[in-house]
């Protein structure tokens, strides 16, 4: 096989048409209105894709597994339907218990909303796409050109998918790592409650606040009439 060839059939291996976030319906949609949108997406990219589809029991375990947010009746929200998406790009690298944390680690930022989740999910597109060019880079001048492999003689072509086998099984090891890293599951947990207990904190602090006014508004509102009362004596 020649070089040329070769890398025509790597850009053909990377090219994963998945869902933009301008496509996703801002509405809340069924669970066959999500597999059907993303089953009509995959079309868009190379064959090999088109068997992996995201399937019914994929959703459900999600939702059983409390990946996603709790699912109200039988739509979807906008945002669950990202979390879905989200899920769906990783799974076939990471577990899902290891998504499950990356997203409760997203979720315990302060502050983090469906908004940042959209942004969040914009930017793995992005990031995803310089990803994919950047494979085929390494594999034409780091691999191929690098280590002065010929895709053309048998054994050098099969040096060439060992190598690549194992720069993929290294930076899958540097994301799991990252993950364990700044996520671990006894700490998420604990930066959850910490969350929890601020917000409960401030609400308190709000009622305390919406009370006291209150009262002061009353006891003018009394003083008033008082004032209105001796005035007509």
């Amino acid at each position: 096989m020649t070089k040329e060839k070769l890398i025509e059939i790597a850009a053909d291996a990377v090219n994963e048409s998945e869902l933009k976030i301008e496509e996703i319906p801002n509405i809340d949609l069924y669970i066959d209105q999500i597999i059907n949108l993303v089953s009509v997406k995959l079309n868009e990219g190379s064959e090999r894709y088109k068997n992996r589809c995201l399937t019914k029991t994929m959703i459900n375990n999600y939702s059983n597994d409390n990946v996603i947010s709790p699912v109200k009746g039988k739509k979807y929200t906008r945002e669950q339907v990202i979390q879905i998406l989200y899920i769906y790009s990783l799974k076939n690298t990471l577990s899902i218990g290891e998504i499950k944390r990356l997203l409760k680690g997203a979720y315990a930022i302060d502050d983090f909303e469906a908004d940042d989740l959209t942004e969040l999910y914009r930017k793995h597109h992005t990031t995803k796409a310089i990803a994919e060019e950047k494979c085929i880079d390494i594999l034409e001048n780091d691999v191929i050109d690098g280590m002065m492999l010929d895709p053309e003689d048998d054994v050098d072509y099969i040096s060439i998918i060992c190598a690549l086998v194992s720069m993929s099984a290294n930076l899958k090891n540097i994301a799991q790592a990252m993950i364990d890293e700044r996520f671990p599951e006894v700490a998420l947990d604990a930066a959850k409650a910490e969350n929890e207990r601020a917000k409960k904190k401030q609400e308190k602090i709000l009622e305390k606040e919406k009370a006291k006014a209150a009262k002061a508004e009353r006891k003018n509102e009394k003083k008033h009439k008082n004032t209105e009362n001796t005035a007509n004596e």
